[in-house]
């Protein structure tokens, strides 16, 4: 027989304990999904209702119109100064991306005037970037050239501020400053490009093209490239590579070389003979005299020199070289027909080209690029002899004040240079040299004005 086993009494007392459902809790259960299936029933009649943005999250901006009234200016405040430009608020919007969501989030600001702040900028490059909102070109003539960094700004400017078409235009701007002074931008300037922009812009991309043509080119490529940080120079190798495996640079990166000739340079560096030879001098004298009479350098009893202005020299036209004698032709137009504005602007970009270009110009101008310090220079008797000091920083600073009224001032004060080194130094001095080599690059570049002013305006073929 078999047994049958009992359960475990803690089993029946387990099962004893569950509760049974009566029928007041199975009726109410019963009517909650009869609700919910007539609460789907009705959403699904229901068109589904869009939610709508939150006021002001969302700004319509229509197209721009000069035929509709625009009353709300912005008054940006720029420079250290705080120089105040005007400008329609409307008018900037449709151009800066930056500023048109800088106004979208703070519309509840009613006034008739916006102030805001560029105290980084310097005024001259927001002068021109207003030039360019409102003309579509960034300079207006080439009367009013910008200098490099100048443009440069313009460009960071562009690009900070979101404007349409601004950075595009000033690398063409840049192209033309290029085609005109034929030289690029010295490696100071290069450095900071790089500081301030983003990697792979444009503008780095156009500086890189120059300087990999300027390292091709240049005899002075070797201290070209010292110069440059490894992040510039690591950039630059790969744009040669890329350019050895390339036909030459596009057009937009112009085709006029990127620094003058060097072997014109060592030409002119070794005509005479000898490097800064005075048979030279006496030659680059009187070639220089396309632009009227020419400073002429005497040397006196004592061995010392003096600048006579106004007069010319007597060498004769024999020992002329034929490279000059060319540009003297090249620079016929008279120059009478051209105004002080542009003679002055002449000599502005070469005081520049003296100042920061690569290579040929920092060798030559260092010893006159800033003032004599009698102390660090020992030439403690220097203002015992010297009555009227005069270096290239000075002069620069002269020029940005536009305190030059024409280009026979700033001959003056370049000839004041020479005159003070010739006065203080003896001959046999490596001042007295170095004051010949720069003297002679000078008369050099300076003779070449009219042509210089001719191709700004288009007179010649390129």
């Amino acid at each position: 027989m078999f047994e049958v086993m009992e359960e475990p009494t803690d089993v029946r007392m387990a099962e004893e304990s569950v509760p049974q459902p009566n029928g007041d809790v199975v009726a109410v259960a019963a009517e909650a999904v009869t609700i919910v299936e007539s609460a789907d029933k009705i959403a699904s009649d229901v068109a589904p209702v869009e939610v709508a943005p939150p006021a002001n999250s969302v700004q319509e901006h229509r197209p721009f119109s000069w035929l509709e009234p625009h009353p709300i200016f912005v008054i940006a405040l720029v420079g250290p100064d705080e120089i105040p430009f005007g400008i329609q608020k409307d008018f900037l919007c449709s151009k800066s991306s930056y500023y048109r969501k800088f106004f979208d989030e703070n519309a509840n600001q009613e006034s008739i005037e916006n102030i805001v702040k560029l105290p980084e900028t310097p005024t001259e490059v927001f002068a021109y970037c207003q030039n360019y909102l409102y003309t579509g070109q960034v300079f207006p003539s080439l009367d009013n050239l910008p200098s490099y960094d100048v443009l440069i700004g313009v460009w960071k400017l562009g690009h900070m501020l979101g404007i349409d078409g601004l950075c595009d235009a000033t690398l063409d701007a840049m192209i033309e400053c290029r085609r005109i002074t034929e030289h690029i931008p010295a490696t100071p300037l290069l450095v900071q490009v790089w500081k301030d922009t983003p990697e792979g812009s444009s503008i780095r991309k156009l500086l890189l093209s120059w300087a990999a043509e300027y390292m091709r080119s240049s005899e002075s490529r070797t201290e070209f490239a010292r110069s440059l940080p490894q992040e510039v120079l690591s950039e630059l190798v790969v744009a040669m590579s890329s350019l050895e495996n390339s036909s030459p640079l596009d057009e937009r990166a112009g085709s006029v070389p990127a620094v003058p000739n060097p072997a014109a340079e060592k030409r002119r560096d070794t005509e005479g003979g000898q490097e800064g030879g005075r048979p030279a001098k006496k030659q680059r004298v009187s070639e220089a005299a396309v632009n009227g009479p020419s400073p002429v350098v005497t040397q006196t009893a004592s061995g010392r020199k003096t600048v006579t202005k106004g007069a010319t020299a007597s060498a004769p036209k024999a020992t002329s070289k034929p490279g000059p004698k060319r540009r003297t032709s090249g620079a016929a137009v008279a120059s009478q027909q051209f105004s002080t504005n542009q003679k002055l602007n002449f000599c502005a970009d070469l005081l520049a080209r003296m100042l920061s270009g690569p290579g040929f110009w920092t060798r030559v101008v260092g010893p006159f690029k800033d003032p004599v310090d009698p102390q660090r220079d020992g030439v403690p008797d220097y203002f015992n002899v010297i009555k009227k000091p005069m270096d290239l920083t000075t002069m620069k600073n002269k020029m940005d004040n536009k305190e030059y009224n024409d280009e026979q001032e700033f001959l003056a004060d370049m000839n004041q240079i020479f005159a003070n080194c010739y006065e203080y130094w003896n001959e046999t001095d490596p001042m007295w040299g170095a004051a010949e080599k720069l003297q002679k690059s000078f008369e050099d570049k300076f003779g070449q004005m009219n042509k210089w002013i001719s191709k700004m305006e288009g007179d010649e073929g390129h």
